[in-house]
């Protein structure tokens, strides 16, 4: 299950929820106006919840900046071999 740390209708957000659904991968959206702690996380990864994402699974965190097809795609593929070891 992947975490996926941001604020409700911030873009990069939507795209990235758009984006794990499609790929089929499961996940659970952690809403940073509600929880104190995915608000810091945000704030030292990507330094606004609109500025970007933090994605957290298996122990492993990756904050992404610029949402865009490139990186996620780059993000699915250590994903998938991360879930194949």
């Amino acid at each position: 299950m992947v975490r996926l740390y941001g604020i409700p209708g911030c873009g990069p957000c939507e795209i990235v929820k758009m984006f794990l659904a499609q790929k089929g991968i499961p996940f659970q959206f952690v809403n940073a106006r509600e929880d104190p702690e995915a608000a810091r996380k945000i704030a030292e990864l990507v330094g606004s919840p609109t500025a970007g994402v933090v994605l957290e699974w298996n122990g492993k965190v990756e904050a992404i900046r610029g949402v865009s097809p490139a990186r996620l795609h780059a993000w699915l593929a250590r994903y998938l071999e991360d879930q194949a070891s």
